[in-house]
């Protein structure tokens, strides 16, 4: 299934399969024009914490508690990837939430 955000026309595709994990991924275009490491810099900056999840580094407090199957961002040349996943529903729940 493919849903479209109505404001920002954001894409969502869903995917249903046999596997007792779920998953979850953020995936923002950030192209750049040199190699100056910038999106690599907004990628850590974006896990520094939020207004809700004032904490230093709310990944690594994640990583320590959750039951998390996968955990991680990653930054590609054009883009940069923010995925989740746990075979618990509650704590799926908790890492999109973050």
């Amino acid at each position: 299934y493919v849903f479209t955000h109505q404001r920002t026309h954001a894409e969502l595709i869903s995917v249903v399969a046999a596997d007792e994990n779920k998953c979850f991924g953020v995936t923002f275009g950030t192209p750049v024009e040199n190699s100056n490491g910038a999106p690599h810099v907004l990628e850590h900056s974006v896990l520094c914490g939020s207004r809700k999840y004032p904490i230093k580094e709310p990944f690594v407090e994640l990583m320590k508690s959750s039951q998390q199957t996968f955990l991680n961002a990653m930054t590609f040349p054009d883009r940069t990837v923010y995925p989740v996943a746990s075979c618990n529903l509650q704590d799926f729940y908790n890492l999109i939430d973050v």
